[in-house]
């Protein structure tokens, strides 16, 4: 090997790929911002050393779904299950800036960057007329240093009777709704942006169109071929929007949601065959196991959707509706839920399948082919987290056999060390390096107040 740009050294363990065994007293070493290789032993000559004694490098968590503009929406408790707590964020957001919409996303995008996530989707579906949300939330993943996949969402419609309650509540619609034709026209102007190697583009109804018979998911479908891109949408069909005798897959394909490369978030009402036929077409189905508990959403049988369909993935979901915004705790979430609902005659998710769901699925669901492992050649998109820290005390070496288990049964929040994207610090020994923690806390906590006021 070469010298390279990169080595971090002295690792207690490095994993490479959830599915595969950690090295032990290893190093790790990055060209191009990218990897050139993982051992152990004696570590190659770099320009560059990080030391990571007592440390596991693992790879950065992919967030297949997240709304990144709720960044000023957590800790509220809103009542009546989903309508009543969408009541109650909708008429704050009706409200927002495109400086709201920075600075929520700063939030987001650090509490990311701490926790150790290096790529996120971020699904955006507000945008008022005459006013520009998409530029705020690319300029907050540039500053903070994540990989993002900008979701171009757009709302058509609102849930069930939301409209009506809003409009009596005085609440502009305006701001909230975008008519389709508008939609079609700004979704175009947003997603035939340049991509990068840090940003990519999306497009997707916030909630899917049923009273079109697809003609609206059509016109999106056309633009994402054009452009290449996926389409992304909540999908938890409601009592009553299924015919009779037709399942949640045949709704999707039924109104055009079904095409390779699209992804559906949620996915409470689906079935295992559901998910294997979406599986067997290329459609992704991303779990948010905080925001299951919260809004009294089914726990899905991960492993048995799994079988079927490789792009099954986990993710944090947006602030409001779930606050804690850290992979690794959502990954160790949807573990324990699947040990506590688990039947006896089905295998068990381990840890190791619980956190590929947080990485390298995420990255497959994402179509994001050189993320989610440290494998050569693959972006040097990782964390490091330090076990030497009272947090982790206790731990004998051998429990670094198989590090997931580690982590998730001693995992109870603590930030990640080093975060590296494409090779690039984006947090240092805790610290965000692109923008100032007190300074984002403080603009986040301003705006929440006056959204909510």
């Amino acid at each position: 090997m070469m010298m390279a740009d990169l080595v971090i050294r002295d690792a207690a363990a490095v994993v490479t790929d959830w599915t595969q065994p950690p090295l032990l007293n290893a190093w790790l070493a990055v060209s191009d911002g990218r990897i050139e290789g993982a051992g152990t032993g004696i570590a190659p000559s770099a320009r560059e050393t990080i030391e990571a004694r007592n440390c596991l490098i693992a790879p950065g968590f992919v967030a297949a779904h997240h709304h990144l503009s709720q960044g000023a929406s957590r800790g509220l408790q809103a009542p009546d299950g989903l309508l009543g707590w969408l009541e109650v964020h909708y008429r704050a957001w009706a409200r927002m800036t495109p400086e709201d919409v920075r600075g929520a996303a700063s939030a987001s995008l650090a509490q990311l960057a701490l926790g150790g996530c290096t790529t996120v989707a971020g699904f955006e579906y507000l945008h008022p007329v005459d006013e520009d949300f998409v530029t705020p939330v690319v300029e907050a993943a540039e500053q903070i240093g994540l990989r993002l996949t900008y979701v171009r969402g757009c709302a058509p419609r609102l849930e069930g009777r939301l409209a009506e309650v809003l409009a009596a509540t005085g609440t502009d619609l305006g701001r909230l709704l975008e008519p389709e034709d508008l939609a079609i026209a700004r979704t175009r102007e947003t997603i035939s942006r340049p991509s990068t190697e840090t940003l990519r583009w999306a497009c997707g109804p916030t909630t899917p169109v049923l009273d079109d018979d697809g003609a609206f998911h059509s016109k999106l479908s056309e633009l994402a071929d054009e452009f290449q891109v996926g389409m992304h949408t909540h999908f938890h069909p409601l009592p009553g929007s299924l015919a009779e005798g037709e399942t949640a897959f045949d709704l999707a394909r039924r109104v055009g949601l079904v095409r390779p490369g699209n992804w559906f978030a949620h996915g409470s009402a689906l079935t295992t065959r559901d998910v294997h036929e979406l599986g067997r077409v290329g459609v992704g189905v991303v779990h948010n196991p905080s925001c299951s508990v919260l809004l009294g959403y089914p726990v899905p049988p991960l492993a048995q959707w799994c079988a079927g369909n490789d792009r099954v993935s986990v993710s944090v979901d947006g602030a409001a509706s779930n606050d804690r915004a850290g992979m690794l705790g959502e990954a160790q979430l949807t573990w324990q839920l699947q040990r506590a609902m688990q039947d006896a005659r089905e295998p068990a998710m381990l840890p190791s399948q619980a956190l590929e769901l947080a990485t390298a699925a995420g990255a497959r669901t994402l179509g994001w082919q050189d993320v989610g492992t440290l494998a050569d050649g693959h972006f040097a998109d990782l964390a490091v987290w330090d076990l030497g820290t009272l947090e982790f005390a206790g731990i004998p070496s051998r429990a670094l056999r198989d590090p997931a288990w580690l982590l998730f049964r001693t995992f109870s929040g603590s930030r990640a060390r080093d975060v590296l994207v494409g090779g690039r610090r984006v947090v240092s020994n805790g610290v965000l390096t692109g923008a100032h923690e007190g300074e984002v806390a403080d603009d986040v906590n301003r705006i929440a107040e006056r959204l909510y006021e």
